[in-house]
Formats: structure tokens, C-alpha cells, sequence
């Protein structure tokens, strides 16, 4: 880690900001460096991709209060997660959801596959959804980085596809950053 990783994400929490970790690395490297930099706390929940993608969309929203990591992820994985958060990419009707699941039979799988669709999704939020932020840097994080309220891309290591798809480019690639991200943010927003 970075040394100012694990100042960040303390600050970030003391925000109110839940921090995840997403990830393509293995459950054990993914759960050992979360808890170093203070994202895997106790009661907290690490869970790996194949798992992720078996769950129904109810499933995931029981979990989601608890989980922290999510490994050997793929970057549908990501955009699923974002989108069960936030609710902004999910199919708005039967069209859309039969456009995303070719060959799937709206009426029996229609609350069995992920990432569910608005209506279902609203449901079970009166008060709307969760504000997402993402970090990527890769071509395949740009789903992740459109689906998020906030994207926040890597200007030096990312790609052109992931700065084209984020909302602000971090310019030092530095987690540290988005704490200052933040600040900046709410203080135009107050």
C-alpha cells in the first residue's frame, strides 16, 4: 500500500463514504490488503465473483450493507454492483431487460437474474438509491465508471476509455485524491 491509503479510506469512512474494494485479484490478496488498509473490518463480508453472479438481486441487496470485497471480479460485476446501488443503468421495462437477457423468459426469470430491473429495484427503496462513486482505470471499467453518479478515472495509468467514461480524472493516480475530490465536491455542492 501507498502510505496514505490506509489515512484515506479512515477519512473517507469518517465521512460517512462506505468504501468497497472490487477487484481481480484473489479472495486471499484481495482480503489481506483490504484489511491492511482498514476496508475489510470485522462483521465485514468478502466474497468472490462466482458467488457474486450466482446471487438473485434480492440476494444482493440483503448482502450489500455488509459487503466490502468483492474478488475475482469481472467487470460485469462491477457495473452490477453499482447498478444494484445506485438503480441508474437497470432496465427501465420488459424491453430492456429482454434486450439484456436474450433468450430468458421475462415472466419466470425476471427477479432471478441480476442486475433486476427498476421497478423491482424501487420497490425496495422509497428514498431513492445510494450516491456511487467508482475508481477504474481499465477499458473494462468504463460500464462502472457511465453507471456511477460520480466516476473517478486514473489520468496516468488509464486508459483513454476510462477517462472518456469518468467524471473527473484523477491526475496523480493517488486514492488520497478522492478524498480531496470530495472536499472539493461538497463545498461547491454547500
Amino acid at each position: 500500500l501507498r502510505p496514505d491509503v490506509k489515512e484515506a479510506v479512515a477519512t473517507c469512512q469518517e465521512a460517512g463514504i462506505v468504501v468497497r474494494m472490487v477487484t481481480g485479484d484473489n479472495i486471499d490478496t484481495a482480503k489481506a490488503i483490504a484489511k491492511e488498509c482498514g476496508i475489510l473490518t470485522p462483521g465485514g463480508v468478502a466474497l468472490e465473483g462466482t458467488e457474486f453472479r450466482k446471487m438473485s438481486p434480492a440476494e444482493v441487496d440483503e448482502l450489500l450493507p455488509r459487503l466490502q470485497v468483492l474478488a475475482r471480479s469481472s467487470p460485469t460485476d462491477k457495473h452490477v454492483l453499482v447498478t444494484r446501488l445506485n438503480g441508474l443503468a437497470l432496465p427501465k421495462n420488459q424491453q430492456e431487460w429482454e434486450a439484456a437477457h436474450p433468450g430468458e423468459k421475462w415472466g419466470k426469470q425476471r427477479d432471478l437474474l441480476l442486475p433486476g430491473y427498476q421497478e423491482e429495484w424501487g420497490a425496495t427503496r422509497p428514498r431513492g438509491g445510494d450516491v456511487v462513486g467508482v475508481t477504474g482505470d481499465g477499458t473494462n471499467d468504463g460500464p462502472a465508471l457511465r453507471a456511477a453518479d460520480v466516476g473517478l478515472s486514473m489520468g496516468l495509468s488509464g486508459t483513454a476509455v476510462a477517462r472518456a467514461a469518468s467524471s473527473i480524472v484523477i491526475l496523480d493516480d493517488n486514492f488520497s485524491s478522492i478524498v480531496k475530490a470530495v472536499k472539493w465536491g461538497r463545498s461547491v455542492f454547500d
